[in-house]
């Protein structure tokens, strides 16, 4: 009976080695990491140019309510096509998100209240890398620094009409992306990165 009991203490401490070691983190040179970050930024500069040039045609087109149902509809799609095309999976995730698809997972929100915390402080957030033994995960920060960015995430009454975020919560029941301010966290671009 003893021998059965020290063989199972035996396998539990591999396979608990093995979990350890699946997690450890791999490391990057200084050149990867500049060459991860490069490749991070323009696949996000991109990502950020097409959605928005798309969002302000909307608005252009229809009104902040028309804009809404172009993002409910197409904003998705959008950002999984250009997944495609840069081989990477691009995704904006938010603790306060608006499409349960963005829900943040714990790392993300590790990183959502870094992003927090530098900006309380004041500091100037830069993109940021996070490397595990499976992913290399490039995050950068969203900031709300354009006004018409109001008019769906701002706060009804004020920034934001009400009548737009009743329309919100018709296409987003739990939606909880309004209330921010100029300048606020909105949440992060995640691109999780192919090898270079």
């Amino acid at each position: 009976m003893r021998k059965a009991y020290l063989l199972l203490g035996l396998v539990m401490l591999l396979i608990l080695s093995g979990c350890q070691n699946a997690v450890q983190k791999r490391t990057l040179t200084p050149e990867e990491q500049t060459q991860y970050i490069s490749k991070g930024r323009m696949i996000t500069a991109m990502s950020l140019k097409a959605l928005s040039g798309e969002v302000m045609q909307a608005i252009n087109e229809g009104g902040v309510q028309h804009a809404v149902d172009y993002c409910n509809v197409h904003a998705s799609p959008l950002i999984d096509s250009l997944s495609v095309k840069y081989e990477a999976k691009i995704s904006r995730v938010s603790d306060k998100y608006r499409n349960p698809a963005n829900k943040p997972g714990e790392l993300d929100l590790t990183v959502i209240e870094a992003y927090r915390e530098q900006l309380a402080a004041g500091n100037e957030l830069q993109p940021h890398l996070e490397v595990t033994a499976d992913e290399i995960i490039f995050y950068s920060p969203i900031l709300i620094l354009n006004p018409v960015c109001l008019n769906c995430h701002g706060e009804a009454g004020s920034t934001s009409q009400q009548e737009n975020i009743d329309f919100i919560k018709s296409k987003y029941p739990e939606d909880l992306a309004t209330g921010f301010k100029l300048g606020d966290l909105r949440g992060v671009w995640k691109i999780v990165l192919n090898s270079l």
